[in-house]
């Protein structure tokens, strides 16, 4: 935990999650006629001329208010988003990218050494207009690239981590930034670096605030900076007690970080890059990415050193901000004028923003928008809790809402077909459990918790064949994903108590504790607790950690609280679920610089791996390197993956012309992707 805390600036944003559709709702018509799964419902009648709603209204889970498509960090707040915006090239049904707002290509080129690089050409359409008029062009893609390669960007994407050419230079301000990395890698290699040099280098960065002032202060994981000194083994307690100003006490951390350093890392560590870095307080050096070029008002290329399996993707499957509106105040190395644009959005998709007040966002048609204004005037985004979904939809309340599907549910919805229409899709993500290695740093106590997770009961009571149990933490329907995957960590309370033991606690008193004494206790949150899916599996754990005299404290907390806990680090575990996961790129959740590593757990050879799975085109290849990656992350203890589930979404029969929205509904498509057309009764 140390090591990253002194070695490297992590960034840290919650999560992409999927797009899901919520709201709240309206009066009722006639009904249609019942529809099949899987399917939509056409209605009976639809020759109306007019329609006699004018507003669309979505139940949804609640938002955090970040209308911005770099900085969002909840699946509702982008839902929203994904109608304020278009991307220059979306998926298919089939998840194939396809022209939206513009045009990829791509080729291999030979670079004066000669390996492969590619060279990616996007073009926009001609006519692309923002909502408020003003022409979308090259230089709002280009802007948009570089805020998401800028040195202070902290949201979820993880376009900086692109082999674009030029990209390192820009992002630490350092000319022929590769050239110097290999000059420092060479000099400061673990059997060439001194501890003065290291030292040197911990007081550099000593910036980052890293080590405050206060000596006594908890480290993050319950340990004083003294404590922490002893248990490395290279500090006698009395020692560390005569430790008594903040520069001692920097220089003895970094004395422990050197033995590790020396011993342990046979890579190149981060804080190398560190030293390469160059200081933008020192003033810029580096103002443009080389490998991004500018060709005409329409058209730009970008030059990636390597190949990447989803380097078009990354590159066209992106929302664009206005350059006029979000960089009138813009400068390298601080976003905060972009961040201060959240609530006032501007964008270029089928809806424009009107307010967001009283837990209920309104969105209006777009009149500019490049496919047409849409045939609805006037969307609403409503807070409903999860558990009155269904029912507001059936009592004509809402027009659209996605409550986790279970079989309960697909039994009502069936029996009141003249009210309500439901689609059934495999989500592409999945639901999982985090454990946090930066609050809990021994691999054996979160060992023993995943040994507490009793998943299969809990998955098959709540959703029947509706969803299955995984055993890695990636999609299933990913050609990826490891099928024959066993089971990482059974149910065993006996083999929990095992890891406890090694991880030093014991009985005393009636409570499990370690050797200072401290009780073993660990604060979990999860949303809607009385709805969701995996809260058997926290209060088995809880029971039977009580037996062992720990305690599970189980925080029952709104979503949006619950995201800002895990975006704090205020939780030793979570419960969630990520969604909208199309490739088996992880770079974002378990590589050491993922914006939605919120875990702390920091593998150089993970690292390694993660990076290698973007460039092999080789799929059989591909798969053992994936298979490889999966494995690291659950000996880490991190993450048990739980279920993967069906996505369910509900329509209301009587307000939406049901055979406007799409014919088939996939993990890719769907009614976002169609929403200019979807018309109501």
């Amino acid at each position: 935990m140390i090591k990253k805390r002194i070695l490297a600036g992590v960034l840290a944003a919650i999560m992409a999650f999927s797009m899901t559709a919520c709201g709240n709702k309206k009066s009722s018509d006639a009904a249609p006629d019942a529809k099949t799964e899987n399917t939509t419902q056409t209605n009976q009648d639809d020759t109306k001329s007019a329609s006699q709603y004018d507003s669309l209204v979505i139940g949804s889970d609640t938002f955090n208010g970040v209308w911005n498509p770099l900085f969002y960090i909840t699946n509702p707040d982008s839902t929203v988003i994904d109608m304020m915006w278009s991307p220059i090239s979306l998926r298919d049904k089939d998840g194939v990218l396809i022209d939206w707002m513009g045009h990829i290509d791509q080729e291999e080129v030979k670079a004066e050494d000669g390996h492969t690089q590619v060279l990616y050409t996007i073009k926009l359409n001609e006519g692309i207009k923002n909502s408020d008029g003003s022409a979308v062009t090259i230089d709002d893609v280009i802007f948009t690239y570089m805020c998401m390669a800028d040195p202070s960007y902290d949201g979820i994407s993880t376009f900086n981590t692109l082999d674009i050419v030029g990209l390192k230079d820009y992002l630490y301000d350092t000319p022929d930034y590769d050239k110097l990395l290999k000059e420092v890698e060479k000099k400061y290699s673990p059997d060439k670096i001194s501890f003065e040099d290291f030292l040197t280098y911990c007081k550099a960065t000593n910036i980052d605030n890293w080590f405050t002032g206060d000596i006594t202060s908890d480290i993050g994981d319950g340990r004083t900076w003294a404590e922490y000194l002893v248990s490395e083994g290279i500090f006698k307690e009395d020692e560390a007690k005569k430790i008594d100003t903040p520069e001692k006490m920097l220089e003895a951390v970094a004395k422990v970080e050197y033995e590790k350093y020396k011993t342990k890392y046979d890579t190149v560590p981060h804080f190398k890059k560190q030293i390469a870095k160059g200081n933008l307080d020192d003033g810029i050096d580096v103002t443009e990415i080389s490998g991004i070029k500018k060709i005409d008002d329409l058209t730009c290329t970008v030059l990636m050193d390597s190949v990447d399996i989803i380097g078009n993707i990354n590159l066209a499957d992106q929302n664009i901000l206005s350059k006029a509106y979000y960089g009138k105040d813009f400068k390298k190395g601080d976003l905060s004028s972009v961040k201060a644009l959240s609530s006032a959005p501007l964008g270029n998709g089928p809806y424009v923003f009107e307010s967001y007040e009283n837990n209920i966002v309104t969105l209006k048609a777009n009149e500019n928008f490049f496919k047409g204004a849409p045939k609805i005037p006037n969307l609403k985004f409503q807070v409903v809790n999860s558990e009155d979904k269904v029912d507001k939809v059936l009592n004509g309340e809402i027009d659209i809402t996605d409550p986790s599907a279970s079989l309960e549910i697909v039994k009502n919805i069936k029996d009141n077909t003249d009210k309500a229409s439901y689609s059934l899709v495999d989500n592409p993500g999945y639901g999982y459990i985090a454990i946090n290695a930066k609050t809990i740093p021994d691999v054996n106590v979160r060992k023993g918790l995943m040994h507490l997770m009793n998943r299969k009961p809990a998955v098959s009571s709540y959703y029947g064949e509706l969803a299955q149990v995984i055993e890695r933490p990636m999609v299933p329907t990913l050609p990826e994903y490891p099928s024959d995957a066993k089971e990482y960590y059974g149910y065993d309370v006996a083999k929990a108590k095992e890891y406890f033991d090694k991880a030093g606690y014991t009985l005393k008193d009636g409570k499990l504790v370690n050797k200072d004494g401290k009780q073993l206790v660990v604060n979990a949150g999860v949303g809607d607790a009385k709805v969701h899916p995996s809260t058997p599996i926290l209060t088995q754990m809880k029971n039977d950690l009580e037996a062992m005299g720990g305690d599970l404290i189980v925080n029952d907390l709104q979503f949006s609280v619950l995201s800002d806990k895990v975006e704090s680090g205020a939780l030793d575990m979570w419960v969630m679920a990520w969604a909208n996961s199309k490739d088996c790129d992880l770079t974002q959740i378990f590589s050491s610089n993922g914006g939605s590593n919120k875990h702390h757990y920091y593998n150089d050879k993970l690292d390694s791996i993660i990076a290698k799975v973007k460039q092999t085109l080789d799929l059989e290849e591909r798969k053992k390197l994936v298979a490889e990656e999966l494995d690291i992350i659950m000996d880490a203890a991190v993450y048990m993956p739980v279920y993967q589930r069906k996505n369910m979404e509900i329509y209301n029969a009587t307000t939406i012309k049901l055979d406007t929205l799409p014919k088939e509904v996939t993990p890719y498509w769907r009614y976002p992707q169609e929403i200019h057309t979807v018309e109501m009764q």
